[in-house]
């Protein structure tokens, strides 16, 4: 009898079990499911908690300096990064109104002139005749030049950029919210954990904060000494639009190792309207400025913020392009750091009962 009812309980836990591990299986499936479906809004929600976070920083900084409280610091800070765009974006528009007709000549002229001397070869005569003439309309009975073509192309791709203004509007919209009333949500998220785990989720997200919070630091400064940079050494080579490319190779360098890639194309493209000679030294600047961010700048600046093994890194921004473009490439390292930080936590101290290894802390070898 007594064997009997320890079968019992026996098999009574083993389907338990078997449930739980169901049960755990088909949610994990849906999590994944809703994640992959709502991606990119999920990945628009995080942009604006960054938004909050360095809105934040910077209102914390303005009340150690002016002793206002946080709500005037937020609103004071938002409205001096207003006028800091609004000032860079009237500088750039005139600086784009007065040179954009003689740079776009200048890229028609330079890249016609490749195609003519790319025709004396014939592999390149039928490549062109082939491409260009199967676009061209029959009525007018002319096939518009490689220079043409390519110019309205990249005139086509810039009104398309238009489009990512609406989440950039709503990142900043939700941001600024996150921003003036931070207890409010944060709050309702805690609750969504057991009474007995909301002081453990409270502590690993603060920790998951500060981390993110001390990222962002180091990355603006990164961003901002290499903009200046950027700026300063267009202009002393003589390259048009200094200030919008140095803007650009900035706001990029947010972007751990291929936002430097990407910055110096157009840089590149635009010096070489000019001749070979500027474009080798917009080169070798941009290679300098990037060499000296990555490996003198960055190990630095991680030292007292926080750094992510590159491996890890790089991992999860293929992952985040594959799944969302650009936008996932651009999270990827603030995400890595939370998932860090939550897994170190929650798992390897809370479940492992080893000491975690923080996102900042010296790495053993």
């Amino acid at each position: 009898m007594i064997r009997s009812q320890r079968d019992t309980r026996d098999l009574r836990d083993f389907w338990r079990r078997c449930l739980i591990v169901a049960a755990t299986g088909m949610g994990s499936i849906a999590l994944l499911w809703f994640v992959w479906t709502v991606g990119h809004a999920l990945l628009l929600i995080f942009a604006a908690f960054l938004v909050a976070v360095g809105l934040g920083a910077l209102a914390r900084l303005v009340s150690k300096l002016t002793g206002l409280s946080r709500h005037p610091a937020v609103i004071s800070v938002i409205t001096a990064m207003v006028l800091l765009v609004a000032a860079a974006m009237t500088l750039g528009t005139m600086n784009v109104a007065a040179q954009a007709p003689q740079l776009q000549n200048q890229v028609a002229q330079s890249i016609d002139a490749l195609q003519g001397k790319l025709r004396h070869y014939e592999i390149a005569t039928h490549l062109f005749d082939s491409s260009m003439g199967s676009k061209s309309g029959s009525s007018s009975g002319s096939t518009p030049s490689l220079g043409e073509h390519l110019t309205s192309e990249l005139s086509s791709a810039a009104t398309v950029t238009i489009t990512s203004v609406t989440d950039l509007f709503v990142v900043l919209i939700i941001g600024i919210y996150l921003a003036l009333r931070p207890s409010l949500y944060y709050d309702g998220l805690l609750r969504l954990f057991p009474p007995a785990r909301q002081h453990r989720a409270d502590l690993i997200a603060h920790e998951a904060t500060d981390a993110v919070r001390r990222w962002l630091s180091g990355r603006a400064i990164s961003m901002g000494l290499v903009g200046l940079g950027s700026m300063a050494g267009l202009w002393a080579i003589g390259i048009p639009f200094p200030l919008l490319l140095g803007l650009l190779a900035g706001v990029l360098t947010f972007i751990p190792y291929l936002g430097a890639l990407v910055s110096a194309i157009p840089a590149l493209l635009i010096a070489g309207m000019h001749g070979v000679w500027p474009m080798l030294y917009v080169g070798a600047l941009y290679l300098a400025l990037h060499l000296i961010e990555g490996y003198v700048l960055a190990p630095l600046i991680q030292r007292r913020t926080a750094s992510i093994a590159p491996a890890f890194l790089l991992s999860v921004q293929v992952l985040g392009g594959a799944i969302a473009g650009v936008l996932g490439i651009a999270l990827a390292t603030p995400i890595a750091l939370v998932i860090a930080v939550t897994i170190q936590l929650s798992y390897v101290q809370d479940v492992i009962g080893e000491e975690p290894h923080l996102p900042g802390d010296t790495p053993r070898e």
